[in-house]
């Protein structure tokens, strides 16, 4: 099962060493979980991230998806019956693509039809269609979930019960009023998914299903972190760590564990710093799936891995693309705990 986030920076989850508790549930099962610490997007918008995530394509050959096997491609012909259930909008021109992901799936479960993104659309929604298809007959069965996230704007992201996180105390001094509720918002939002991400966890794991789950977020988001530009939201002009450090997690379940040296491995492999543009190789290996020009490299769990460049920037514009191997960020958020963040490559 591969559980696709939205807008979501680690750096403001209390599993990465955050200082709010915004993955109370992720922590109660911390002990089940491979969590990477260094994994990067490639570029801070939905479509352009996913064209890399899902396929052969990268920074520096941005349009192999158009000509090359994508990921739900690689597991059918793997005898797969795929799977998308997706809580993103798809009655917009600009998620054309994301619809033309999810048709190469058997099966599709489109549960959001709002064409505005400020509208409640909580991602509770995909726990039923999740558990329905995790429990049928199939055999060999490739999910999909893909979530509304943490995006923008932040309170249409959570349920009233959710509203954790208000007023001021220990935030930023450099926050204006409307800043601190949208930044509580956010904080708000983050705690929501956990719960979202982590009930999925829950219900594979109750099925006693032979599997696995990843989860990651398509790209960061930056909410008012920096007080030397006091911003909400992406921008690829202006790059920022928070707009590209992501979380990324690793399931497995008992039967797939017995299958699997990663568990004596975790204190090695999730240090590694990876771009989500090389992920197709990672999932492959995980499944146990070879093919020609399968590059082990470039896979985060196998142990011939090496480090190659992240890549963040816009392709169509070669000069600037920047490698945070050689040119990391330096912006560390100020006045917030960043824990395991001392890791990273910011």
């Amino acid at each position: 099962m591969l559980v696709i986030g939205e807008s979501t920076n680690r750096q403001r989850l209390g599993l990465y060493g955050y200082e709010r508790d915004t993955t109370p549930e992720l922590m109660s099962i911390k002990d089940d979980l491979l969590v990477f610490d260094q994994v990067y997007s490639p570029r801070p918008y939905t479509i352009e991230t996913l064209q890399q995530v899902l396929s052969f394509a990268d920074e520096k050959n941005p349009d192999l998806y158009l000509k090359q096997p994508t990921l739900m491609n690689l597991m059918k012909q793997a005898g797969y019956k795929t799977y998308w259930v997706t809580n993103q909008q798809t009655q917009t021109k600009r998620n054309t693509m994301l619809t033309t992901f999810s048709k190469q799936a058997d099966e599709q479960i489109y549960l959001n039809n709002n064409r505005s993104q400020d509208s409640a659309q909580y991602d509770g929604v995909v726990i039923k269609p999740f558990e329905k298809i995790l429990n049928d007959k199939t055999d060999k069965k490739f999910i999909v979930v893909h979530l509304l996230g943490t995006h923008r704007k932040y309170h249409y992201r959570y349920p009233e019960n959710f509203s954790f996180f208000s007023g001021n105390k220990h935030l930023p001094k450099w926050l204006s009023d409307r800043q601190v509720e949208e930044f509580n918002e956010y904080d708000n939002a983050v705690r929501y998914n956990d719960h979202v991400v982590s009930t999925l966890i829950k219900s594979f794991k109750k099925s006693k299903k032979h599997g696995y789950l990843v989860y990651f977020s398509d790209h960061g988001e930056e909410v008012y972190d920096n007080p030397e530009h006091l911003f909400a939201g992406r921008n690829e002009g202006a790059p920022t760590s928070q707009m590209y450090t992501i979380p990324f997690l690793l399931w497995q379940s008992d039967s797939w564990k017995k299958h699997s040296s990663l568990e004596h491995k975790q204190s090695t492999i999730v240090h590694r710093a990876y771009s989500t543009s090389d992920f197709i190789y990672t999932w492959a290996d995980l499944a146990g799936i070879t093919f020609a020009g399968f590059d082990a490299s470039r896979s985060i769990v196998n142990p011939l891995f090496t480090n190659h460049p992240i890549w963040i920037g816009d392709p169509d514009n070669p000069k600037k693309l920047r490698d945070l191997q050689i040119q990391p960020f330096s912006d560390m958020r100020r006045g917030i705990q960043l824990g395991q963040e001392k890791h990273h490559l910011i």
